[in-house]
């Protein structure tokens, strides 16, 4: 049979077959490229990925360098982490518990009430101007002030002083109770605002105020006939002294037609 005859046979480039055709492509794959032309490449100078001589994205296949780099990373891992890894994995599992109840808050402890004030104890001129008179001399010595004054002279001065100082607090300590003792008499005893405050002033002083005939020195019986009594004005009692500043009034009324009874017969 003639070649004419048979195109498929033919060596020119129209009677070629598929094979023939893609034997140059293949070789054309299977020939070496520079590794400055490959993709994906690490350039050892600078550490980066080279595009390569086509500018291909990098192959997804691991490189020889980084199975290496792999390795060597696996091998400088701390021993004591991979021992705590292999106990971990062979330890049994656990199986999970329920969570602990809240703790209860403790209850807050009762508030201690607070102790009572120590009553104080009265005192008196000549109790305090003969204790000055008896410490005078020595703080005198100490202070090296010279020669001591006479001991009468020292006396007149330090008793004039205490008596100067307790009239000048009966005076105050008066005038205070008078006010308060005319406010207690008014309506609502001069309102909420008035009576709080004059009672902060009261207990700042060291009065006390009596409400009730209990100290029966502390009051004046003024009028009336009964075996109760109707309290018509307060008592004051300086808590420093233990005197009476502004002595109380009452009234003697019958107690079934007393509408304020104030307490039994004083």
């Amino acid at each position: 049979m003639s070649s004419s005859k048979n195109p498929s046979r033919s060596t020119g480039s129209r009677g070629r077959s598929a094979d023939q055709k893609a034997a140059p492509k293949k070789a054309a794959a299977r020939k070496r490229v520079d590794k400055a032309d490959r993709p994906g490449r690490i350039c050892p100078a600078c550490g980066g990925v080279q595009p390569g001589a086509e500018g291909r994205a990098k192959s997804s296949k691991p490189t020889g360098l980084r199975i290496r780099q792999a390795g060597r990373a696996a091998t400088a891992r701390p021993a004591s982490a991979a021992t705590a890894k292999r106990a971990d994995s062979a330890a049994a599992p656990v199986e999970p518990t329920a969570p602990p109840a809240p703790a209860e808050a403790p209850a807050p402890a009762p508030a201690e009430a607070p102790a009572p004030a120590p009553a104080r104890v009265p005192v008196d001129a000549p109790t305090l101007i003969k204790g000055i008179v008896e410490r005078v001399p020595a703080a005198l010595s100490e202070a090296a002030a010279g020669d001591a004054p006479p001991s009468s002279a020292l006396t007149a001065a330090v008793r004039k002083a205490v008596l100067d100082e307790f009239r000048t607090r009966a005076a105050f300590t008066g005038r205070v109770a008078e006010m308060d003792a005319l406010l207690w008499t008014q309506p609502d005893h001069g309102g909420p605002a008035v009576r709080a405050s004059m009672a902060d002033h009261l207990k700042a002083l060291g009065i006390r105020r009596l409400d009730t005939p209990d100290q029966a020195e502390a009051f004046v019986v003024t009028e009336g006939t009964g075996e109760a009594f109707e309290l018509l004005r307060p008592a004051y009692v300086d808590e420093l002294t233990g005197k009476v500043i502004l002595a109380g009034q009452l009234r003697r009324i019958a107690p079934d037609a007393a509408q304020h009874t104030t307490g039994e017969d004083a």
